[in-house]
């Protein structure tokens, strides 16, 4: 399913001190699942952090269904209605699933704001834990609910963390490895509610991953990246046929004899 273009990032630049790690980077997402694939190092969580209002870019643009995010602040990006999850899971794992899953949905809040708010003072908390609970449910976490988040395996974190993002009902949704140490049953339970969420809801979606068959069974469109600039765009199968992505996977010598 084709959405509206929601992101387009135009030459973005990333430098720490001589350290040149994005070089003029140019992206668009007007697909349901985007993929960002590149060897380790290649800027492609950078990239991430500077769409999300983490890391400022040293030069370029982005923007977001058509507003100026390029120094938005990370609240301000979220309250844009984007969502994201990190490499390694960033819960609170002394308080439930369920509480963890509560604190996306003022994602423009300070982080004691969606805590109060989730947990104590909110009218609607009742509404609000129906509807975390109604997405834990839908990628069959519901028996989890009310464990404390750090006892589940990483796994199950990082699906937590995809609930917690999704639960403030994103228009754009960053996926930073999400399958990264899953076994293929986690991969399962992680892909097919995701599948059916994007159907239903129209979010697009981006992710960085490193499992090249997750990505072509999942994205439409893909987004190579090697050592800052994009090198290639296309399908999957176009991306991993193009001799420059063979040559930054793979080495000089395999790409020639390809």
């Amino acid at each position: 399913m084709t959405v509206p273009t929601s992101l387009s990032v135009a030459d973005v630049q990333v430098s720490f001190g001589g350290n040149h790690v994005l070089k003029g980077v140019n992206l668009t997402c007007e697909h349901s699942f985007t993929g960002l694939i590149g060897p380790n190092g290649a800027g492609k969580t950078t990239l991430f952090n500077v769409i999300s209002g983490y890391v400022a870019p040293s030069s370029g643009s982005v923007h977001i269904a058509g507003r100026d995010a390029t120094a938005a602040s990370q609240t301000a990006v979220a309250a844009m209605g984007v969502g994201r999850t990190f490499q390694t899971p960033k819960l609170i794992g002394d308080i439930s699933v369920l509480d963890n899953v509560l604190i996306g949905i003022n994602g423009q809040a300070t982080l004691f704001n969606q805590v109060r708010e989730a947990l104590f003072f909110s009218r609607s908390a009742g509404i609000n834990r129906a509807r975390a609970r109604d997405v834990l449910a839908q990628f069959s976490l519901s028996d989890v609910a009310d464990v404390e988040a750090a006892s589940l395996p990483l796994g199950s974190q990082k699906i937590v963390e995809v609930c917690r993002a999704l639960v403030a009902d994103p228009t754009l949704l960053f996926l930073d490895e999400p399958a990264a140490g899953l076994g293929r049953d986690d991969v399962e339970h992680l892909v097919t509610p995701l599948r059916a969420w994007v159907e239903k809801h129209g979010t697009s979606v981006v992710i960085i991953e490193h499992d090249l068959e997750l990505v072509t069974n999942l994205c439409e469109d893909v987004a190579v990246l090697h050592l800052g600039t994009i090198i290639a765009r296309g399908t999957p199968t176009e991306c991993m046929s193009h001799p420059q992505v063979i040559e930054a996977y793979l080495g000089v010598g395999v790409a020639k004899d390809t």
